[in-house]
């Protein structure tokens, strides 16, 4: 034995170093890639990095405009809703003003039936205010028995005028204001008799005057005037409106009254109009 590794001792040692070259390779390579695989995945690997940025970038935008498609949607949604509400809250407050009026005119039935026993609910189509005339237009006319000169009041039997024109489903009313309107009035205070007209200074003011007071006639602010029944047009006891002010004729010799309707024209919706009273 010691002669074999005398004569061939090298060999041996050659031998063990390639084996030990040999397991250390074998350990290398069995926990790393193969030069090749690491080669393709070390050129490839930018790539990679470069595809996953581009898919998470699209990724992003894709989600960005569902989301933002979906926001869209719910506030196009949310805004049908609002109009929606908005339209059911205005025709709520529209019920609400024609069941208050609908009241006002049965609590007028029932404090006035004498007074209300012939009368036609009328619609106001139009409203006119001019330098020349304050007039409205109802939706009846001739079909529904209204006559030229029957007198139209609001549902709180405040006085609006008087029918001027009618037409087969039309009228044309003249407000109070109107220069052409004239009627026997009273003072319900102090019970003075004057007639209310219309006056084209006053017309643009929504005012009218109250004339041929007594010339002992001391009236307040304020003060309620009613119509007075004389000349038949008109029953008696209608609100006209109250006083503003008193003032002197031009002459200086009599006083008049600036009277406020208590019927509000412009935003009139409906009128009565009273065909016949007792």
């Amino acid at each position: 034995m010691k002669n074999f590794i005398k004569d061939n001792g090298l060999w041996v040692l050659f031998a063990a170093a390639v084996i030990s070259v040999a397991l250390a390779l074998l350990s290398f390579f069995s926990n790393t890639s193969s030069p090749l695989t690491n080669l393709i995945n070390t050129v490839s690997s930018p790539f990679r990095s470069a595809y996953t940025a581009v898919a998470t970038w699209f990724n992003d935008k894709q989600n960005y405009y569902r989301d933002t498609t979906d926001l869209l949607e719910e506030n196009a949604s949310l805004k049908q809703q609002i109009a929606e509400m908005e339209a059911e809250i205005r025709q709520a407050r529209a019920d609400s003003a024609e069941n208050q009026r609908l009241k006002d005119l049965l609590g007028l039935q029932k404090e006035r039936p004498n007074l209300l026993e012939d009368i036609v609910l009328c619609t106001v189509t139009e409203h006119s205010a001019t330098n020349w005339e304050a007039t409205l237009t109802i939706d009846r006319g001739t079909n529904d028995g209204i006559e030229a000169g029957d007198c139209v009041i609001d549902e709180t039997g405040a006085v609006v005028g008087s029918i001027r024109e009618v037409g087969t489903n039309w009228a044309t009313v003249l407000t109070l204001v109107d220069t052409d309107t004239s009627l026997g009035a009273q003072v319900f205070r102090t019970g003075d008799l004057g007639l209310a007209q219309g006056s084209f200074s006053l017309m643009g003011d929504d005012r009218l005057r109250l004339d041929y007071l007594p010339a002992d006639c001391v009236l307040l602010g304020g003060d309620l005037v009613v119509t007075s029944g004389l000349g038949g047009h008109y029953p008696a006891d209608l609100v006209i409106g109250s006083v503003e002010e008193m003032q002197m004729d031009e002459s200086g010799a009599a006083s008049y009254a600036i009277l406020i309707p208590a019927a509000a024209f412009d935003s009139l919706q409906q009128v009565v109009v009273i065909r016949s009273f007792s």
